[in-house]
């Protein structure tokens, strides 16, 4: 399988790098030319400035109408330089990865998602956006919910990363946000590698598009993982990954269409009474009762890690609760907008022109 990461934004780019990190195809995407030098693993020559001549190469300060008219300006070039990267090889999965509360990102991302889906009809476009904490304020869950609503409409699925569910408590903001980084790549990663990997039962390409294309509705991920000596029970290790504990989403799980779950382990831990009982337990949950499922019994490893895949969500408060707080505060907004406008007009009504006070001073 073929899958080519291309991070827009600060926060998309610095997942974008971390992919390249482990060996796949990545383009990073920015509005911001310091945030671009800084990348550690993305080749120079994939890395793109856009909207040099809005912003001067210094970013859009989280304004996503900036970060919107940057891609639009620079979209023929992006689009070359993804050709040049595509070549005559299929690509099965586009994942762009961006920050839901963001300027570049939340403003260019459905802009690229648009183009991709006319230019690889046959690829799925795969949004992986990072949901601003609660502690960023209220600015960027306004840009989080009308990005979510503009990629619906234009994405296969949408991977949303809840970061107020992955940050730990005592780590300051800018470790909170690495910690986050690095579990997003380490839990697609994983789920990546087993795709077309020989198995018991295997995963291939067609399983996982099939789960990902989903009518721009809601995926998580899910993810759970111990030490093979120290698991009493398998099954309740699988169930625990796509239970609220082992997903990137709080969402509801019974809400979802599909689900694909890859396991991989020691053989002599894989057994498949336990591994069984756990999957039926997520059939009967899901709405939609369809689950693909690998297994890859490996006596190189220790660990047993479960992967786990859920698609079609429309059911998530992680979801629900940024679009609330945004229409709240949107209606808020615009009411004292307008009585502003009011009390203006009215504190302002009745005064004359300077014509009227200084008559004459000025001959025709």
């Amino acid at each position: 399988m073929r899958a080519i990461i291309i991070g827009v934004g600060q926060c998309g780019t610095k997942i974008a790098d971390l992919f390249s990190l482990v060996d796949f195809e990545a383009l990073a995407i920015n509005t911001s030319r310091g945030d671009l030098e800084y990348l550690k693993h993305i080749p120079s020559d994939r890395r793109i400035l856009i909207g040099e001549s809005l912003t001067g190469g210094k970013g859009v300060n989280a304004n996503p109408v900036l970060g919107r008219e940057a891609m639009r300006r620079d979209l023929p070039m992006v689009m070359r330089k993804i050709n040049s990267m595509v070549g005559y090889e299929d690509v099965d999965i586009f994942f762009l990865t961006f920050g839901f509360g963001g300027g570049t990102g939340a403003g260019g991302t459905p802009l690229l998602a648009e183009a991709l889906k006319e230019e690889y009809p046959d690829s799925l476009v795969v949004a992986i956006g990072a949901l601003p904490l609660k502690e960023e304020g209220i600015r960027p869950t306004i840009n989080a919910a009308i990005t979510i609503d503009k990629l619906s409409k234009v994405a296969d699925s949408i991977i949303a990363i809840d970061n107020n569910k992955l940050k730990e408590g005592d780590l300051d903001i800018s470790q909170a946000y690495e910690r986050i980084n690095y579990t997003i790549v380490e839990r697609i990663a994983s789920l990546l590698a087993l795709i077309d990997i020989p198995g018991e039962q295997t995963l291939d390409a067609s399983d996982l598009k099939f789960v990902l294309k989903a009518f721009g509705s809601f995926a998580t991920v899910g993810y759970a993982k111990a030490r093979a000596d120290q698991i009493k029970s398998l099954s309740k290790l699988i169930v625990k990954s796509f239970e609220s504990e082992g997903l990137y989403l709080e969402a509801n799980v019974e809400s979802a269409l599909y689900g694909l779950v890859a396991i991989h382990g020691p053989p002599e831990v894989l057994k498949a009474k336990d591994i069984f009982e756990a999957l039926d337990e997520l059939t009967d949950r899901i709405k939609g009762k369809q689950i693909f499922r690998g297994f890859y019994p490996d006596p190189r490893t220790r660990e047993v890690e479960v992967v786990t895949l859920l698609s079609g969500i429309y059911d998530s408060e992680s979801i629900e609760g940024i679009i609330r707080t945004a229409k709240e505060y949107a209606s808020s907004f615009m009411r004292a907008k307008a009585e502003a406008e009011s009390k203006k007009k009215e504190l302002l009504e009745g005064l004359p022109d300077f014509d009227d006070i200084y008559p004459g001073e000025v001959d025709g």
